[in-house]
């Protein structure tokens, strides 16, 4: 999925800045793109990150924060994200994170009429409105319940809207083992003595967090608790005017600001001795939380968001409402005194075991994949069959479960599903009442544009050749290309030929737009001397090798296991042929040369494909080799099957891509394929076997099998090449991920 996250302000130490980069990390995790919109970047350039700050336009905040807004929608009305996600209040967000609290609430309680009737106030009642009137539908990603009534009652917000947050704060907050030892030499650091009682005011926006609070409440010490007490203020906002506050009241010796923030806020934690937050507004506090789990006693306002977290884990003083400097002061004194202190301190540490102080950025994350799920276009799959074992089918479904993690909905349609349906998917099996396969595709065509009529799908995605498709999955090898090498002008007069050709016209003419994901080079050069298709409709997609493929630490076991099942002597050749479509996979050609193998040494032939077996099972007897062949539909533990064998044997007539030739080859397992495989050219980069050269002739192929099983030290290098050349290139197993990035490329495209 793709998210665009917009904040106003990103500087490292923030709150909600540092949610955002929970968030984004989050969502990387999962595999989502993100990009941050903000007016002002306040921090080292990011890597892998992508970041668009918008150039300020306006002289007064509010304008600013206006012209941001109207860049932002602008940005993300073309489709190119999945949601909008603001951090602040602006117009046109999917989803708000509420960080701040009720704006309409104060300026009716805290502001008189005269600043109601400025813009700055209209312009700021606006954005607020257009999150949560009751006409809206963003979505309001909350971290307490304190401000929902306000919210509710001036903007009768639908209370579905509204999804709780649990706090998420990050485990190195949590005291370790080694607090004492932490604290010891962090004071030393710092200069502060051990019998120094330390204070901690943390959070940028010190009106808000009520520092005036706090540096009255250390005024009010007894003048022998204030001579062995220091203040510590750590946060970005404006500091001068409460420098010049402590200097009035006789605490400059006593206060030390760190205005421009720290990354090391867990280490003042783990060394102070207690923390102060008297905020006039506070939705929820996460620092409350985190001094909890620091093991450090605090005190608090009632009106904080978290201060329940405090109060129900008995880890501090929770100030009643209303607030009283008066009681303040005597709290404050109490806080650093009091004998409860140790118990506070030990209260609080126990909260590690609350699993839910720290699930906020996963749940906030789950909602936003639900939000866009919503909201997701869907994208609709095409296939004649599906069966769990076949080549093409088994992309299909990395493909397909590779949407869906990002967000999509899954709607299949198919003449015949086999196996388990993925949970998520919708399946669509139509029955057709044609006798031939050209006329059953035909219908089956004419079905799936018909019912898609309705559903305005964002893509349709083919994995064979029908009309109307945005994107084809070139699993195929070029009809046209096989129907005049290697038929003759009388299959090109039938009517099955004239209705095959039409359907890859259909994607790969001139005149079509259909863009084609091809799994090997060599297969453009032949679509383009048929149909002159543009360059610039392919994509080639690297090898989707699953890396189970790859030989294991128990290969050995598997071997063994296999050939026991089997009733293969160790000392049998052991050879494999694997590819539904036995036609074109050349099975009559490996039979051919296993009966000159038979002839020289004991040997079995593994034979595993969806297909028609008949004229096959046909010519292993005449051929005098039928009991020495075994036939599979499919196999559920192919991995084991490639360690049990000596040699693949691929001979294929025609093949676009071939991904069992590297499942072989990556598993250790020596293979002979014909050139016209479109991964042919694997076996030769990691010199695991042998590539036949076209023309093909079967007694050169049967002479090279045979070398093949005589030579056991030629097999064993190639076995030994193979596994090294898996381990060595991961781009092997990438192909989902590229598949998916050109859909979306694909969605954005059709969008725009």
């Amino acid at each position: 999925m793709r998210f665009a996250f917009c904040i106003f302000k990103y500087f490292p130490y923030g709150g909600i800045q540092r949610d955002l980069m929970k968030f984004v990390r989050e969502c990387d995790k999962r595999g989502h793109h993100t990009t941050i919109f903000c007016l002002r970047w306040e921090a080292p350039a990011p890597q892998n990150l992508d970041v668009e700050v918008v150039p300020i336009v306006g002289m007064t905040r509010h304008a600013q924060y206006e012209h941001f807004a109207k860049v932002v929608g602008q940005r993300t009305r073309n489709g190119d994200f999945d949601l909008v996600v603001g951090f602040n209040k602006i117009t046109g967000l999917d989803v708000y994170y509420a960080g701040d609290s009720c704006y309409i609430e104060k300026a009716r309680t805290q502001r008189n009429a005269l600043y109601r009737m400025l813009p700055r106030f209209r312009s700021f009642y606006r954005a607020e409105k257009a999150v949560y009137d009751k006409t809206s539908q963003t979505e309001i990603l909350t971290l307490s319940d304190l401000e929902q009534p306000r919210y509710r009652h001036h903007y009768r917000t639908d209370p579905s809207r509204f999804h709780a947050l649990p706090p998420g704060i990050e485990k190195d907050r949590v005291a370790p083992p080694n607090a004492d030892v932490i604290r010891r030499e962090f004071r030393c650091e710092l200069g502060f003595g051990d019998d120094e009682t330390l204070v901690l005011f943390v959070g940028s926006g010190f009106i808000k967090k009520g520092l005036d609070r706090a540096l009255l409440a250390m005024k009010s010490l007894p003048e022998e608790r204030l001579d062995k007490t220091r203040l510590l203020v750590i946060g970005r906002g404006k500091s001068d005017s409460f420098v010049r506050m402590a200097i009035r009241l006789g605490l400059k010796d006593r206060v030390v600001f760190y205005t421009q923030g720290r990354d090391d806020v867990q280490k003042f934690m783990f060394s102070a001795d207690a923390l102060i937050h008297p905020a006039y507004d506070e939705v929820a506090g996460m620092v409350i939380v985190e001094a909890m789990l620091a093991g450090l006693p605090s005190l608090v306002t009632q009106n904080c968001g978290y201060a329940h977290y405090l109060s129900e884990q008995e880890a501090g003083i929770v100030l009643a409402s209303p607030f009283s400097q008066e009681s303040l002061n005597d709290e404050f004194l109490r806080l650093i005194t009091s004998s409860q202190r140790v118990q506070w301190a030990a209260n609080g540490l126990l909260a590690a075991t609350r699993d839910e102080l720290f699930a906020m950025v996963t749940t906030a994350v789950d909602h936003l994949e639900e939000f866009a799920l919503k909201k997701a276009p869907m994208l609709v799959f095409v296939l004649f069959r599906y069966f769990p074992f076949g080549g093409m089918q088994r992309d299909f479904m990395r493909i397909a479960l590779a949407c869906q993690q990002r967000g999509y909905p899954i709607l299949v349609y198919c003449l015949s599903w086999q196996g388990e349906v993925p949970a998520g998917f919708e399946i669509i099996t139509f029955e057709t009442n044609a006798v031939t396969n050209h006329a059953r595709h035909q219908q089956f065509s004419e079905l799936v544009e018909r019912d898609l009529g309705w559903r305005h799908p964002a893509l349709v995605i083919g994995f064979n050749k029908l009309p109307n498709l945005d994107v084809y999955y070139a699993a195929d090898s070029c009809y046209e290309h096989k129907a005049q090498q290697m038929r003759t002008p009388l299959y090109r007069s039938m009517r099955r030929y004239k209705r095959l050709v039409r359907f890859e016209q259909s994607v790969f003419s001139e005149d079509a737009s259909t863009k084609i994901m091809l799994v090997a080079q060599d297969q453009k050069g032949q679509y383009q001397q048929y149909y002159d298709t543009d360059d610039s409709r392919f994509y080639l997609l690297p090898p989707g090798v699953v890396a189970d493929r790859k030989r294991g630490e128990n290969w050995q076991e598997d071997r063994d296991r296999i050939r026991q099942e089997l009733e293969i002597d160790e000392t049998d050749a052991f050879l494999v042929t694997i590819g539904s479509g036995f036609v074109t996979k050349g099975v009559d050609r490996v039979l051919r040369a296993f009966s000159e193998v038979v002839r020289e040494m004991p040997a079995r032939l593994l034979l595993i494909g969806q297909d028609n077996t008949s004229q096959f099972e046909r010519l292993a007897k005449q051929l005098g080799v039928a009991d020495r062949v075994t036939f599979a539909p499919g196999r559920d533990d192919i991995p084991a099957v490639l360690q049990g064998a000596d040699l693949m044997l691929h001979p294929a007539y025609m093949e676009s891509g071939g991904m069992v030739l590297i499942e072989a080859v990556i598993a250790g397992l020596p293979v002979i394929a014909t050139a016209v495989c479109g991964f042919a050219h694997y076996i030769d980069d990691a010199q695991a076997g042998v590539v036949m050269p076209e023309p093909f002739v079967q007694e050169d192929f049967n002479r090279t099998v045979l070398d093949a099983l005589r030579n056991k030290d030629q097999r064993d290098l190639w076995a030994d090449n193979g596994v090294a050349f898996g381990r060595a290139h991961d781009e092997l197993y990438d192909m989902p991920r590229h598949a998916v990035d050109f859909i979306e490329e694909c969605i954005h495209d059709v969008r725009a």
